[in-house]
């Protein structure tokens, strides 16, 4: 058992059950009483809209979790995977507390059933009055403080160094890069061989190697979202009191005319362009 607070290893009967696996595996066969919401596989950007569409999406899963009169609530995937932890991450950011990722592969040992509660929530009307998800920061707040910041860019080394603009199904033309002064954390240095978060101490030591101070605003980005929640708890929960995950992530920030790193047109030849850069030099994991 992981000594992660974030992680459960057991499923229960009181249990407000998330599957985040594709949609077509989830009505194949899930934890019986399952629910499946689709839009924690989509990218959204920060701008108001997008906002409104997750917040409608997270006020869904909670009128669901008060309707079923559930205070635990259980994600799973594959594995440990990233759109679990990027559901607990949203969950938490809402403000619910008792926010779970399951710790071990699909479970095979519980009662399944062909799953059937999919939904899908419409945005909301309005975002309420000084309306802010903890500890997930938008563009503006990027541009505004880009500087200032200490950044993890958690995806591929490959989509840091400007190669591809994705790690799956990259489309040609698709502009490549990367966000100024990010340290590269590649997401799968976050799993073992066979596929379970690190522990802890061996986080912790790897966390050593880079020049990052656990009190200054820490933010984590990927292509859309996804990857850098489960690095964000995992700060969380070793001392840093400032951390912060950019939703729209290179998605979003690859169609603005803001400061890039390393940036190229995906296609046959993949040539670099130049684009402006932020304090002279690219950081990269030591």
């Amino acid at each position: 058992m992981s000594e992660w607070s974030f992680l459960k290893n057991s499923i229960s009967a009181t249990d407000f059950t998330i599957d985040c696996r594709s949609q077509s595996s989830y009505e194949e066969a899930t934890v019986k009483g399952a629910y499946h919401f689709p839009f924690i596989k989509k990218a959204y950007g920060s701008d108001v809209e997008s906002e409104k569409k997750v917040l409608g999406h997270l006020k869904g899963i909670q009128e669901k979790l008060e309707q079923d009169n559930k205070t635990n609530v259980l994600v799973l995937d594959e594995g440990m995977g990233m759109f679990a932890s990027k559901m607990v991450y949203l969950l938490r950011a809402l403000g619910l507390k008792e926010v779970y990722m399951l710790s071990k592969k699909f479970p095979s040992d519980t009662d399944m059933e062909p799953g059937s509660k999919i939904f899908d929530f419409e945005p909301i009307d309005k975002l309420p009055p000084n309306y802010k998800l903890s500890g997930i920061v938008n563009k503006a707040f990027m541009e505004k403080n880009l500087t200032r910041l200490q950044i993890f860019d958690t995806r591929t080394k490959e989509e840091y160094d400007g190669k591809i603009p994705r790690m799956t199904n990259p489309e040609q033309g698709t502009l490549c890069g990367r966000l100024p002064g990010a340290f590269l954390w590649d997401w799968r240095s976050f799993y073992d061989s066979e596929g379970n978060v690190v522990d802890r101490v061996l986080f912790t030591k790897r966390l050593q190697s880079f020049p990052f101070m656990p009190e200054r605003t820490t933010v984590l980005y990927d292509y859309n979202g996804a990857r850098s929640c489960l690095p964000a708890l995992m700060l969380k929960e070793v001392g840093y009191q400032d951390v912060h995950t950019y939703q729209g992530s290179w998605f979003e920030w690859r169609r603005s005319s803001l400061p890039k790193q390393a940036v190229s047109i995906f296609g046959s030849e993949n040539k670099t362009i130049s684009a402006p850069r932020v304090g002279g030099t690219d950081r990269k994991k030591p």
